[in-house]
């Protein structure tokens, strides 16, 4: 079954959206992150391709899972280089990418390729390329979305030993570029191995991204099924610790036809609840590339006043290896350093990175003098990206309503602020300057013509000629008289 995209999901204002947000963080943001080292205790530096890439769906399982057989049949490819097998059978990471003809591309040459993300995948060393592909199918679904197979889990140390690479480091880097990640269960066997345990503890942080696949659940009746779903969602909620399990698409991803039809109608649903899902990812790209560039800069934030503080507190004067013992103190006394960074810019303990992760990456680190001593521009530059840019930013995606209270009253009960101004502040009437005085002043001029409107003469003895009487006329200007 090939699902056919929406080629209208991605469209224009979403890629002006990327592009402008492509700029905000090479000049704002990328600078920042190179100056203060924050690739050596977190993500490298996004690229310009990761930016622009389609939305990637990362599938991780252990082996006979059904992941290479899912992404099959949402492609409705059928390729001699998908190798489906009842055994371990996937032994790359292979990406099923959108190109003009079939062809496949091996690690080294595909971190090469500027249209493709997967440059930073060079980091974890020709052992780990010899065993990445990509490969290029012209599909209609590849045109908007991206699917990355995984090595089927097992456990083991050996395993781990054999392979040559870490793989839960390369899990973890592709899962926090991926925009949705499917972890897959066999209906039949629900025991998860070591590695496999070790791997979704990793992904923690992009649990958001998390989607549950019980695959091959056609294979089992009704009464049983209830019991395998129960059984899987404990095990899950004791390995990811949290109240609330990521969905569960139960269903059978193949276009075989279901072995027991008891829960036929709900097997369907699913399914096509997972596709809906595939098909709207397109459609949010731009809101989620806007949400990691701003989560990036707000760990920027916390990892500059760390290095800052580190940095402030070492001595002047390194005589008689006096740096190196306080930067081991500082390393071992990190949550001291912590609680008064906290406290004096005001970030929550969620915001703080993992307090382990960071102690080791800090004992990996040759010299705080490196860090800076000040980041106050850093910091009001990142401040000005989040509550100023990115805002600007959203404001073009739209789709939320504002609050009827924000507008003014068309009626005429409307009132003006200026109506509840007090009288008489500074001679101000009603919060207009200079009002106040004015009606004071036309006052006393009516007052004065109506005076010398009706005048009081008296005869001055000294010269014999009328005069207007002083007191009658202070008599005239009073409004009793």
């Amino acid at each position: 079954m090939a699902v056919v995209a929406d080629n209208g999901l991605t469209d224009g204002m979403s890629r002006t959206v990327v592009q402008n947000l492509k700029t905000l963080y090479m000049d704002l943001l990328r600078p920042i992150e190179l100056e203060s080292s924050f690739g050596h205790f977190n993500d490298a530096v996004l690229t310009v391709s990761e930016l622009e890439a389609r939305p990637q769906v990362l599938l991780i399982g252990q082996y006979s899972t059904g992941k290479t057989s899912l992404i099959k049949w949402v492609t409705g490819i059928n390729s001699a280089f998908f190798d489906i097998r009842p055994r371990p059978s996937t032994d790359k990471f292979m990406a099923v990418v959108h190109g003009d003809e079939e062809k496949v591309i091996n690690g080294d040459a595909a971190t090469c390729l500027p249209k493709l993300p997967y440059s930073g995948l060079s980091r974890f060393g020709s052992s780990f390329l010899s065993k990445f592909q990509v490969l290029v199918e012209d599909a209609d679904i590849l045109k908007q979305i991206t699917f990355m197979d995984t090595p089927g889990v097992l456990s083991g140390d050996k395993q781990r030993i054999s392979r040559g690479y870490d793989f839960m480091k390369v899990c973890r880097w592709l899962a926090s570029r991926s925009d949705l990640i499917l972890l897959l269960f066999d209906a039949h066997k629900l025991d998860i191995s070591d590695e496999f345990k070790e791997v979704i503890e990793s992904i923690k942080g992009d649990g958001d991204k998390c989607r549950c696949v019980l695959n091959k659940a056609d294979e089992i009746d009704g009464e049983n099924l209830v019991k395998v779903y129960g059984a899987l969602m404990w095990n899950l909620g004791k390995i990811l610790q949290t109240p609330e399990v990521a969905r569960m698409y139960v269903g059978s991803f193949w276009d075989e036809d279901y072995k027991c039809k008891d829960l036929e109608r709900l097997l369907n649903q699913d399914r096509k609840d997972l596709v809906q899902e595939l098909k709207d990812l397109p459609r949010n790209v731009c809101v989620r590339r806007v949400n990691e560039v701003v989560a990036r800069a707000r760990a920027v934030k916390v990892h500059l006043a760390l290095c800052c503080a580190l940095r402030a507190r070492l001595p002047s004067l390194g005589w008689c290896g006096r740096r190196q013992r306080r930067q081991r103190w500082l390393t071992e006394h990190l949550p001291e350093v912590y609680a008064e960074v906290m406290k004096e810019y005001e970030f929550a303990a969620g915001d703080m990175p993992a307090l382990e992760h960071f102690k080791e990456r800090l004992r990996g680190f040759k010299d705080f003098r490196s860090f800076q001593r000040s980041c106050r521009s850093q910091q009001e530059t990142l401040n000005k990206l989040i509550h100023h840019e990115i805002p600007r930013l959203m404001a073009l995606v739209g789709g939320v309503s504002a609050s009827d209270l924000g507008h003014k009253a068309n009626g005429t009960c409307a009132i003006s602020s200026h109506d509840f101004a007090p009288e008489g502040l500074n001679g101000k009437g009603r919060g207009e300057p200079g009002r106040g005085w004015c009606c004071w002043l036309l006052v006393i001029l009516l007052l004065v013509v109506k005076s010398f409107s009706r005048p009081d003469y008296s005869l001055d003895h000294s010269t014999g000629r009328p005069s207007l009487s002083l007191s009658r006329l202070l008599l005239n200007c009073h409004p009793k008289c």
